[in-house]
């Protein structure tokens, strides 16, 4: 894809635009890194190129998958100098990465018949909200149902919170705002709109179908089932292997709180359990999967969205499931091919608003292209 292209898939997915005031460049890094025996060393520096972008303590946590077997590879930047690590085993915030799951648990309450993709929310749910919205489970998933990217008349409460902007949407928040103040931009279907709002309410609404909270929700039906033992949305369960975020500046960052619009960005883990999933996506016997990967809406002619994915349709015909995500001091991208059974996991601990953190995402492209095509 060109920069163009980049350009204008980077600006819809950043969970949160975080103030743009000019960063200075850090000074030149000392390239240390390790070639190994699966990476080639045009790979590696790829890493340290990106890596070098980045302030001191930034680290990378990245996984290669290849049908059943991973790789895993470390690094980070300390003292001007790039030095390789082990951290596939260590949590980082995945922002809306999370969104991916939060359309898996739909994905599972549609083929276990608790609801249809085409109901609306009105229809199943007894929930208040203003003007009686017609969207729709599956509208909210594709980013379609009209809803605004943030809650409209919070502008002053993210600006004011910009190290933690969505602490204050716990339940009863949520539903005064639902009841009170909540508006559609466009009508349902009409267009595809990115939404941490739709995605945040997707998973608040699945929480309330099911009658139990959106954390065990997905213990039950995703991480206990694969072996995501360290994957959560609740801090407290991973704090001893949680890798500290970094501010745009190279400062210590505040971690995240979604409350109960976790759905939207809310979930913790690692490159290996995020690998586990992404393995779990190359059975293609797999229902649940298998549904949540169908196209729902086209965005272009390159791009299609599914149920949380956005899939990029590559011009050797090849379709690329791929979301990316970033909060106050992490920046993530995932990608993978189901049919060639391949992926990339690109883990970071720098702030989605460091200029370059789009470097983050063209790092997991750029893998996938070279480390795949050896």
């Amino acid at each position: 894809m060109n920069s163009i292209k980049y350009t204008l898939l980077l600006s819809i997915l950043v969970l949160l635009a975080v103030s743009c005031s000019s960063v200075s460049e850090p000074d030149k890094a000392v390239h240390q890194l390790e070639v190994t025996a699966e990476l080639s060393e045009a790979e590696v520096d790829s890493i340290a190129s990106a890596l070098s972008l980045f302030p001191n303590g930034t680290q990378f946590s990245i996984a290669f998958i290849s049908d059943s077997i991973v790789s895993f590879y470390g690094a980070h930047r300390i003292n001007d100098v790039l030095e390789s690590i082990d951290n596939h085993d260590r949590v980082f915030e995945i922002g809306s990465i999370s969104k991916v799951f939060t359309s898996t648990l739909l994905a599972h309450a549609i083929h276990d018949s608790a609801i249809s993709a085409d109901q609306t929310v009105r229809d199943v749910l007894d929930v208040e909200m203003a003007g009686n919205p017609d969207f729709t489970f599956l509208q909210l998933s594709n980013h379609t149902s009209g809803l605004p990217r943030l809650p409209g008349g919070y502008t002053f409460n993210f600006l004011w919170n910009m190290d933690n902007p969505y602490k204050i949407f716990d339940e009863v928040e949520l539903k005064s705002y639902l009841k009170n103040d909540l508006t559609l931009s466009r009508d349902p279907g009409e267009a595809h709109r990115y939404s941490n709002l739709g995605a945040g309410l997707l998973g608040f609404f699945l929480s309330e179908l099911e009658n139990i909270s959106y954390e065990d929700l997905l213990q039950r039906k995703i991480f206990e089932p694969m072996g995501m033992n360290r994957s959560t949305t609740d801090r407290e369960n991973v704090e001893e292997y949680l890798v500290s975020g970094v501010t745009k500046r190279g400062g210590s960052a505040t971690n995240w709180d979604l409350a109960d619009l976790a759905g939207a960005g809310g979930i913790l883990s690692t490159a290996e359990d995020l690998s586990r999933f992404i393995r779990s996506n190359f059975n293609p016997d797999d229902p649940v999967l298998s549904l949540q990967r169908e196209p729902t809406f086209q965005v272009s002619d390159n791009m299609d969205v599914a149920m949380g994915w956005f899939i990029l349709n590559r011009d050797s015909g090849a379709k690329w499931y791929w979301h990316n995500g970033g909060t106050g001091g992490y920046r993530s991208s995932i990608v993978m091919d189901p049919d060639q059974k391949i992926g990339v996991v690109v883990l970071s601990n720098i702030s989605a608003g460091h200029s370059k953190a789009d470097n983050i995402d063209r790092l997991s492209f750029d893998l996938m292209e070279t480390y795949f095509a050896n």
